[in-house]
């Protein structure tokens, strides 16, 4: 079965790539359930489920991906949005209005929750998604090293989401790539839209990351 999403997420994944968005109907309209709009993880029969970096580097955000779904994981889990698709098979059909993003998201007082950067193993038993969008318009910066690799800094968002900030590690690499080269990138952006993700089981503890980051307006 063929069937498209709006890709908010192609973010660094324990070697590859994740890749994540909302399932789109033939008109490129959001499919919307119950608990709001339907999410995509196409994953691979592999490490963590990791996607091949070189299947994807051609998906930017907000490009409309078709793919050929071939089933679904057999052991449910709070990533609920895990399906299968046939190998390579990652077709950009098109682009999705940025201004319909609003509609999209989520609409939650704490995120996955909590107010916490990471959930613990009994809170993630109770959870049955690992994806959302957000919109923001409070938000900056802030990079940081650890002892083991001093020299590497790795970045996190902090931003105010219903009267609670938040910080959480970037994984998206083109929002690294971008920063890396112009430290300044977000002056003058009023509001951002930001895809959250829950990492896999890391030392009993389930983190929350910034998968994905598309710009409103300026």
């Amino acid at each position: 079965m063929t069937i498209r999403f709006v890709c908010l997420a192609n973010s660094i994944k324990e070697g590859g790539r994740c890749l994540a968005g909302i399932e789109l109907n033939n008109n490129n309209d959001a499919i919307i359930g119950i608990n709001g709009p339907k999410w995509i993880r196409p994953i691979c029969k592999t490490q963590h489920g990791k996607i091949y970096t070189h299947w994807v580097t051609h998906i930017k955000l907000l490009d409309i991906v078709e793919i050929e779904l071939t089933g679904f994981p057999a052991k449910p889990s709070y990533q609920s949005e895990n399906v299968f698709f046939k190998d390579e098979d990652l077709k950009v059909i098109g682009r999705f209005d940025r201004r319909r993003l609003h509609d999209l998201c989520d609409n939650h007082y704490y995120i996955f929750g909590n107010w916490a950067k990471a959930l613990s193993t009994q809170e993630i038993m109770h959870l049955d998604h690992s994806l959302l969008l957000l919109n923001v318009s409070q938000f900056g910066i802030t990079e940081k090293t650890y002892p083991d690799n001093p020299d590497k800094k790795h970045l996190r968002l902090h931003f105010l989401y219903n009267e609670t900030n938040y910080d959480f590690p970037i994984t998206d690499p083109v929002f690294i790539q971008l920063y890396t080269n112009n430290a300044d990138v977000l002056t003058g952006i009023k509001n951002l839209y930001l895809c959250i993700s829950i990492g896999i089981n890391f030392n009993d503890w389930y983190y929350k990351l910034v998968a994905g980051i598309i710009s409103g307006s300026s």
